[in-house]
């Protein structure tokens, strides 16, 4: 399986679980090669139902009736409906109102010392989680800001001699080959071009050419052929260096070539499937 599927099938699993959308929407800009228009919408559709889903958590609650149930009589105040508050006095007995004023601020501190800080801390501000949807949102625009600024420093190289398009990756053992439009190469009997590209080392710049039986590295400075059967390994060095290990004569050498980062992948997928296709049809396994 390879990566780009893999990386597919773990960012459809984090959508589903709904809580991990952030990573998949990660994995999904960074590790597959979706189309950038289906990227872009579900990224804005994933982010809007993902703060959606905060905003419900955070602040739809039910509601409790916190006031409580009001009274005929001052239950805070230590007597009963029956008892005045005024001691053995008769009712009707006049007492100055400072009394009754210093004793009702007296209840109201005592009922206020009742209530947790936390709560009186909360009354009359405003939720803060608020924040959290913002910062939320804040992320994914950093995340849109990152991809666009990458997507701006990568090779926008167009290949003059193969639309790449045709390309299907990963190339099936039956795939069919492009057609090539490059005529720098004296072809052999039987020898067809797979895939070619410009090389873009500084000062040196030149042709890469993959065909069925050699790999050509054309510069300048020197013209490399190097027979299929001589290739030992091909690697990517960096996403724009490609290194190439061979063999000929008892003696182990290695190229490195030099080509826009976009073309690497079909470089080194043409290579290796041709290699391939030779050592079946030889009968030899490297």
């Amino acid at each position: 399986m390879s990566k780009s599927k893999l990386f597919s099938i773990i960012t459809i699993a984090c959508f589903v679980s709904i809580l991990c959308i952030p990573i998949g929407i990660v994995l999904m800009l960074y590790y597959t090669q979706w189309k950038k228009k289906t990227k872009i919408i579900l990224t804005l559709a994933l982010s809007a139902f993902y703060a959606g889903l905060i905003a419900l958590v955070f602040f739809v609650k039910p509601a409790y009736n916190t006031g409580g149930m009001s009274l005929p009589f001052g239950s805070n105040s230590g007597y009963t409906a029956f008892d005045s508050g005024s001691g053995s006095k008769a009712p009707g007995s006049k007492k100055s109102s400072g009394g009754a004023k210093s004793k009702n601020s007296n209840n109201q501190t005592s009922s206020s010392d009742r209530v947790p800080k936390s709560v009186q801390q909360s009354q009359g501000k405003g939720s803060p989680k608020i924040i959290y949807p913002i910062l939320f949102f804040g992320f994914m625009l950093l995340l849109i800001i990152a991809q666009n600024f990458r997507n701006k420093g990568k090779s926008k190289y167009e290949n003059p001699y193969v639309d790449t398009n045709k390309y299907k990756l990963p190339l099936a053992p039956d795939a069919r080959m492009p057609m090539i439009h490059f005529q720098r190469l004296d072809l052999n009997e039987g020898e067809k071009i797979h895939f070619a590209t410009e090389t873009n080392q500084k000062g040196n710049e030149g042709n890469l050419v993959i065909t069925n039986q050699r790999v050509a590295i054309l510069t300048p400075n020197e013209g490399v052929e190097i027979p299929l059967e001589c290739v030992t390994g091909v690697s990517a060095t960096t996403s724009t260096v490609m290194t190439l290990a061979t063999k000929f004569d008892e003696q182990e050498k290695k190229y490195y070539v030099f080509m826009p980062e976009n073309q690497m992948k079909y470089a080194l997928a043409v290579l290796k499937w041709t290699a391939a296709g030779l050592n079946n049809s030889t009968g030899v396994t490297k």
